[in-house]
């Protein structure tokens, strides 16, 4: 009978481990697979959206459109840590968004420059773009050449106090929309004893830099269930933040650092050797004329 017990105790315990093992290959897959990165790419959107959601919240009148303004704040947080983790994963992931860049920017220049000056011939037109996308290309190449672990260290702390100034911001507007619609979501012990109004989104700035520090003064403190809720999320916002801060640290000292700037630089290289059959192809055109 004890055996039996054991035996569908052990079968239940791997259910569960399955289940567990699932749920965290999806979050590992959400902030370290190609999703992050992609993403990484689509940054200024993310901070655009948080921008437009804490415009939204601070002129809103209306409490559903507050309410709109709260989700996309949490949603554009969300979408920013999962971008920092992915430049832990990828150190040198800002120098291939630039690739990016400028690949586009060589394009729209070409598409440019054929649309503008229609009375020049198309290979004038060719070699502005080659040139221009060359000095980009050379510039990149000789900044991945000079960096070091001192770069990337640089790097990790700008980004470690950018992303703890959105968390302070964005949750200091969803705290401010969430006091504009429930007035008493949180309660402050200065104006209960009569040293000042409170509800200002300066007050709420405070509050929420002095809750990411963990500091905690209980001079201001939630009692709504929902302002408890974006309170705890925000801890645990700032717990991550710390594990991000570690790993970067981390990462720093991984050797593959060397091996992705040497393929960095190959890319650029093959990029580089493009441009130099554009010229071959403009120097063939030049022949024939």
């Amino acid at each position: 009978m004890l055996e039996k017990i054991i035996f569908q105790f052990d079968r239940i315990s791997e259910r569960f481990s399955a289940v567990f093992d699932f749920f965290g290959s999806r979050i590992k897959n959400l902030f370290f697979g190609h999703f992050g990165i992609r993403l990484t790419y689509r940054r200024e959107l993310v901070v655009t959206l948080m921008g437009l959601a804490a415009v939204i919240i601070f002129f809103s009148p209306w409490a559903w459109l507050i309410w709109i303004g709260i989700a996309a704040m949490m949603a554009g947080m969300f979408l920013w840590l999962i971008i920092i983790f992915s430049w832990t994963l990828d150190p040198l992931i800002d120098y291939k968004i630039r690739i990016s860049k400028i690949k586009k920017w060589g394009e729209r220049l070409l598409k440019y420059l054929s649309g503008e000056f229609k009375d020049l011939e198309n290979r004038h037109h060719l070699e502005a773009y080659a040139w221009g996308k060359l000095a980009y290309f050379e510039e990149l190449k000789n900044e991945v050449a000079n960096f070091s672990k001192t770069n990337l260290l640089q790097k990790f702390l700008g980004r470690f106090f950018s992303t703890f100034m959105f968390l302070i911001l964005g949750y200091a507007f969803i705290y401010y929309g969430l006091h504009k619609i429930i007035g008493l979501s949180f309660v402050s012990a200065g104006e209960l004893a009569g040293f000042g109004r409170f509800g200002s989104i300066w007050d709420f700035v405070y509050y929420s830099a002095i809750t990411m520090a963990t500091v905690g003064y209980g001079d201001i403190y939630p009692v709504h269930i929902l302002a408890k809720f974006f309170v705890l999320t925000e801890v645990l916002y700032g717990a991550l933040l710390v594990i991000f801060l570690i790993s970067s640290f981390t990462a720093i000292a991984i050797p593959l650092t060397a091996e992705r700037q040497k393929a960095l630089l190959g890319e650029i290289e093959k990029e580089i050797k493009n441009i130099e059959k554009v010229f071959a192809e403009i120097k063939q055109l030049k022949g024939g004329a």
